[in-house]
């Protein structure tokens, strides 16, 4: 009698303890007619944008690597520089577009439905720090924009600590009572969060 009424009182507790839901940072909006495109292979660009250090851009690049496979049912490829050495630039950072013929060039020569393209528009590594992205997917098929996202993040506003503290608790193994703190002076796990919140929205 004792023991079930110490089973009654446990599974009493437990119900009440409710899953905390990360605060959303980023924003997002796709095409209409989303649904009507045929995507499985999808390439991952270099981060453009910045001028990005070696590691900053292996970073970035793991970050959406994790995030966005984690997220979707896409076959993401990982492009690297080299893998577009013989592809001219898209730079639309620059430009204030993308080029169709670019698109489609890399598109053929990697068998891609679509290729994800993240800008960095702000960087601070060092604490506290910043990150702007802006990612775009883009169709094989017309280089338009099928889905776009973007998030600016910074450690020192009470929202983004309180939504990466969340995170850490809800989404980090091996958590203890200071992993969140590590993910504000970590620039690898600042990037996975900052990729985490653009590819829950996809």
């Amino acid at each position: 009698m004792i023991r079930a009424l110490a089973l009654v009182a446990l599974m009493s507790a437990t119900s009440c303890v409710t899953v905390q839901s990360v605060p959303p940072l980023a924003t997002a909006r796709m095409v209409s007619d989303f649904e009507t495109y045929q995507i499985h292979r999808v390439g991952l660009m270099p981060p453009a944008g910045l001028a990005l250090t070696l590691q900053q851009a292996e970073h970035l690049g793991a970050a959406f690597m994790a995030e966005f496979s984690a997220a979707t049912n896409f076959e993401i490829v990982r492009l690297t520089a080299r893998d577009l050495e013989a592809i001219p630039r898209m730079e639309a950072h620059l430009r204030g577009r993308y080029s169709p013929a670019t698109v489609s060039a890399i598109s053929r020569r990697y068998r891609l439905d679509a290729l994800l393209v993240p800008t960095v528009t702000d960087l601070q590594t060092y604490p506290p720090q910043r990150l702007g992205v802006q990612v775009d997917l883009l169709s094989s098929e017309t280089g338009q924009s099928l889905w776009e996202s973007s998030v600016h993040l910074d450690a020192a506003q009470e929202l983004v600590r309180r939504s990466i503290e969340v995170w850490a608790d809800t989404h980090l193994g091996d958590v203890s009572d200071n992993t969140w703190e590590l993910t504000l002076i970590s620039p690898s796990r600042f990037a996975r969060f900052a990729a985490y919140q653009m590819a829950s929205l996809i």
